[in-house]
């Protein structure tokens, strides 16, 4: 790819991106100061390489995903927010306390617009300080957990049997801040505390969401399919591959109509990742900037007292 379809390419994103509609020629010609013939010429070579298409014969033409995947990796590594605004976002973090994790998805999702999700991934197994736990169904529980440091986590457990409310509340007080292996009365209270060990245990994902709502927002929200695919992989991502720490990904269109930006997460015995969802004719410059720049403060690498 040339220079000069570079900048048409990446002129005409922002245009669609902005307007959801064809972009003419005529008006990228006009805004490049290029000649209406040198414009076709080089859209016509760009949609030849599968970056665009044209939808109608006498419509103006729209990215493909390879288009869309080019633009918003050239927008990497990200640009930075400013330095006010990452000085007030490390003040807020620094004094959250255990609300760490509920507000990083919460001011992600508002600074991006989009619904953010966080995972985290636990690499030495939890010191389990309190339990609570409740019967969803026959043989299902949620069990709520606090754990060393006052993080709270859920976890839904199968088991063989469906435990009497007795036996719920002889656990929950045998667990309360144990620090030795607990020693079961019956088989069955032996499975729930197995049971609940396993749902703890190293390699536990604790998950963040916030801002779903925000969907409804996008014109794609009309279509019923976007929708259904949008809710289903925010609420269970396919992929558990986490992104290193310190990196970004940009994922255009691996499901179909929606993408992801990616954010690698490492603090102390944890890693994770900040995601935000959108469609793919996404604001990549700005969700790039804010989740890159969210998972930075988050682990410490700006602080209230970084110089700018």
């Amino acid at each position: 790819m040339t220079e000069r379809q570079r900048r048409i390419l990446h002129l005409l994103v922002d245009s669609y991106v902005h307007t959801r509609t064809p972009v003419p020629s005529g008006a990228l010609a006009e805004r490049l100061s290029l000649s209406p013939a040198t414009v076709r010429y080089e859209l016509i070579e760009l949609e030849r390489q599968g970056m665009i298409s044209k939808p109608h014969a006498s419509a103006g033409r729209v990215p493909t995903r390879a288009g869309f995947r080019h633009y918003a990796l050239s927008k990497i590594p990200p640009s930075p927010l400013p330095q006010a605004t990452l000085d007030k976002l490390a003040q807020v973090l620094e004094g959250a306390g255990t609300r760490r994790e509920t507000l990083l998805v919460q001011v992600a999702s508002r600074l991006s617009g989009y619904p953010a999700l966080l995972r985290l991934k636990t690499q030495q197994a939890p010191k389990l300080l309190q339990v609570h736990l409740s019967c969803l169904a026959p043989g299902k529980l949620l069990a709520v957990a606090v754990l060393e440091g006052g993080r709270v986590r859920e976890a839904r457990i199968d088991l063989s049997f469906t435990p009497t409310e007795a036996q719920l509340s002889e656990a929950e007080q045998r667990l309360y801040r144990a620090n030795q292996p607990i020693k079961a009365s019956t088989p069955a209270m032996m499975e729930l505390y197995e049971a609940i060990g396993r749902a703890f245990a190293q390699g536990g994902l604790e998950e963040y969401r916030e801002g779903v709502s925000l969907l409804l927002s996008e014109p794609e929200a009309q279509n019923p399919k976007f929708l259904r695919q949008a809710i289903a992989l925010f609420e269970s991502p396919s992929d558990l591959t986490l992104t290193p720490p310190g990196g970004v990904n940009v994922r255009v269109g691996e499901e179909e109509g929606l993408s992801l930006v990616q954010a690698g997460i490492g603090v102390s015995d944890r890693v994770g990742e900040l995601s935000l969802l959108g469609p793919v004719r996404m604001r990549y410059e700005k969700a790039l900037s804010v989740v890159f720049a969210m998972s930075q403060v988050y682990m410490g690498k700006i602080s209230s007292s970084s110089p700018p």
